[in-house]
């Protein structure tokens, strides 16, 4: 009895696994397009349904619920605008920003690799699958003869099981036809056959064509082979050789023997004293000077390319591509640690443990410079535990409070969802005066928090970020910063300045991001006159380019307000694609304002959400159809407010089963009754009508009590 229990228990819990599962959705930049990477359940099928500017992704797994959270913490491009999911279990679409499509692959089995490029959508025939598949049931056959002007993707877009059938219903056909046999050779080497010219009778007409099968085939068009990019051979830590770039005697003393030889007669450059010289200067962080030493090379090597893309990364400057360490963190050298340090994002395939090994086994002043990158790059990659041993290494060597540590341990927390910790940590760094950049980072990271969770700036902060902004405004932070200056004045409900602030600036993403998060506080914390005034005067241009979240949060408390036209229009903008039942429902509430409860019901038709029940339910009772909105609310659970509206339409035996308006319903009954009349007993018929009347009096101070308490 006891092993029929635990085997109970061990099904009921593995039942409760498998019935919901969070799909981890991961996100990054490419040189052209804009990559997610959807973790999904070995063997599941998936597949992404392709439409103009958006796709969606379905992946039919039970409760299955996908973790966006991070998706845009590390896009830059404007390919990816949202992603959502309207319930568990439901796809996941995607919103793009631009012209562009989405191809799709699986990589290894449990991961589905979505890449979003620029291109023009082109609906596929009837004929041809419409989605990115991986199912693993039978494929659909495709139509034989397609013309290659037919095709809306390349054949090999199409699946492998595709092709494969496609041909062998070709070979098939040749062998009918007698034009191929299936006679195959043994196995083993055989010497290939070079084909003979084609040989044409003489007799022919002009207007006779023989073809065969395999002419037939080359009229698909399309079937050429794809650009394979092979995987480079790791570089191996004794070519790098990294350790043995700086010798054992003082710095300033190597430095001296290496210049002096670096020129021979006729100044011509010694190559091997530039790339020592080099290697020196980079090894102790000198990545400007080593650039410069390596200018003087005119030959290029692979040796000089590694060289420099360490230096530039050592002065946190972009690195001329290709990257020498592209396809290396899958690698067991210190290769893996610059690849990471260089493409700045972790890859999937990331060899964690010899990344770790080979960052503790830098010299400690490099320890000190690429520790808090990494720690960036690991925590962006939600590797929180590699993250804190890698911050752990950096702080034995530095017993100090550097803000830069101190950022990096503020994004640990945060990622963590240690939310006081984090704010505490940025609080401290935003005002510390020993690094301007970090303290300044740390400030505007510390105003998007307060943002996230609709917290208040303090006065300090804010006079921190306007201070930033003006010392700033000529460096590479000076954007970030007039941006994180226009948040902090919204967050202190100072809209005004914020707003001119915002107008006066360049129209770039970033500050069209901005001015879709002042615009969300300001529908939140506004009060109705001033809130008013700024989302009644925004220009049509500007209504366009609001985010959906921000057009949906202005159109809720339009709506709420009164103002149905407005409200309406910033719910049925033609760009927008996601989120359908929360703009149903605001067109829905709209149109009630407008008096037109038909456009409402046709809205909220296919939601069964509470908030859309009860907006037809409204719509109802604006229609005049009493008993309908009853039976709505009652199926809501609201038998009072069901029973008033059954008592309206006259259903008394409705009203009547409970709540006060069944009281209503039967006092009114008892009123409606006929009185029986004895006219051939007068006196017996005259005592009736005073019992009768006394009786009506009593009904009728019990309906004036009833009806005083439904007004409560």
């Amino acid at each position: 009895m006891i092993q029929g229990l635990v085997l109970a228990c061990l099904l009921a819990i593995a039942a409760t696994a498998t019935s919901a599962q969070n799909l981890r959705v991961r996100s990054g930049e490419h040189d052209g397009y804009t990559r997610l990477v959807v973790q999904v359940p070995g063997g599941a099928e998936w597949n992404l349904r392709q439409l103009r500017n958006a796709a969606e992704l379905n992946v039919p797994v039970e409760g299955a619920v996908y973790e966006t959270g991070s998706v845009f913490d590390r896009l830059s491009e404007n390919r990816l605008t949202s992603v959502s999911q309207t319930q568990p279990g439901d796809a996941l679409a995607l919103t793009f920003g631009c012209d562009c499509v989405a191809r799709a692959f699986l990589h290894r089995g449990t991961m589905v690799v979505i890449d979003i490029a620029p291109g023009q959508f082109t609906p596929p025939p009837a004929s041809l699958p419409q989605t990115w598949s991986g199912d693993k049931s039978a494929d659909p056959k495709l139509p034989t003869g397609i013309p290659s002007s037919a095709l809306a993707l390349p054949l090999w877009d199409l699946s492998r099981r595709d092709l494969e059938s496609q041909l062998m219903s070709r070979i098939l056909q040749g062998v009918d036809r007698d034009v191929v046999d299936l006679d195959l050779s043994d196995v083993g080497p055989r010497p290939s056959t070079a084909m003979g010219p084609l040989r044409i009778p003489k007799d022919l007409t002009s207007n006779l064509q023989v073809t065969s099968v395999l002419d037939e085939l080359r009229g698909l068009g399309g079937m050429t082979e794809p650009r394979i990019n092979p995987i480079p051979a790791c570089i191996t830590d004794a070519e790098l050789d990294f350790d043995a770039w700086s010798g054992t005697q003082p710095f300033d003393h190597q430095v001296a023997r290496l210049r002096t030889g670096l020129f021979q007669e006729f100044d011509r450059i010694q190559p091997d004293s530039a790339m020592k010289l080099a290697k020196l200067y980079t090894y102790n962080s000198f990545g400007a000077e080593a650039v410069q030493v390596l200018n003087l090379l005119s030959e290029q090597s692979k040796a000089k390319d590694r060289i420099a893309a360490i230096a530039y990364v050592m002065d946190d400057r972009p690195i001329p591509e290709p990257n020498p360490f592209a396809n290396q963190q899958r690698c067991d050298g210190d290769a893996a640690l610059w690849a990471v340090l260089t493409e700045q994002e972790l890859q999937p395939e990331a060899n964690l443990n010899v990344i770790e090994q080979s960052f503790v086994g830098l010299p400690p002043h490099l320890r000190h410079l690429f520790g808090p990158a990494l720690v960036d790059t690991l925590v962006k990659a939600d590797k929180l535990e590699a993250s804190r041993r890698v911050l752990r290494a950096v702080e034995r060597l530095d017993a100090g409070n550097r803000p830069e540590l101190g950022l990096a341990r503020a994004k640990i927390s945060d990622t963590a969802g240690d939310d006081v910790i984090a704010k505490t940590l940025l609080s401290d760094v935003a005002t510390s005066s020993q690094a301007a950049k970090d303290s300044a980072l740390a400030l505007a990271r510390l105003i998007e928090k307060r943002w996230s969770d609709r917290g208040a700036v303090s006065r300090q902060n804010l006079d921190l970020a306007a201070a930033y902004a003006v010392e700033l405004r000529r460096s590479e932070l000076g954007p970030m910063m007039a941006r994180s200056h226009a948040l902090a004045l919204s967050l202190n409900q100072e809209f005004s300045d914020a707003i001119s602030l915002i107008r006066s600036s360049p129209e770039d993403k970033d500050w069209r991001r901005t001015h879709d998060q002042v615009l969300q506080v300001l529908a939140d914390r506004a009060d109705d006159v001033t809130f008013l005034h700024h989302a009644l005067n925004l220009s049509p241009k500007t209504r366009d380019q609001l985010s959906l979240e921000a057009a949906i949060t202005l159109s809720e408390r339009l709506a709420a307000l009164g103002f149905a036209q407005q409200a309406f229009a910033l719910a049925n903008r033609p760009k927008d694609t996601v989120r359908r039942g929360d703009r149903a429902r605001l067109r829905a509430h709209a149109a009630i304002l407008n008096a037109r409860p038909r456009q409402a019901l046709l809205e909220v038709s296919d939601d069964e959400t509470d908030e859309a029940r009860q907006i037809r339910a409204q719509a109802l009772v604006q229609a005049g159809d009493y008993a309908q909105a009853a039976t709505v609310l009652r199926q809501m659970g609201q038998v009072d407010a069901a029973a008033r509206y059954f008592w309206l339409a006259g259903l008394t035996d409705e009203a009547g089963a409970a709540g006060k308006f069944g009281n209503l319903a039967r006092l009114g009954l008892a009123l409606g009754q006929s009185i029986e009349r004895t006219p051939e007993k007068p006196l017996a018929d005259a005592t009736a009508l005073l019992e009768e009347s006394r009786q009506a009096r009593g009904l009728i101070t019990d309906l004036l009590n009833a009806a005083g308490e439904t007004t409560e």
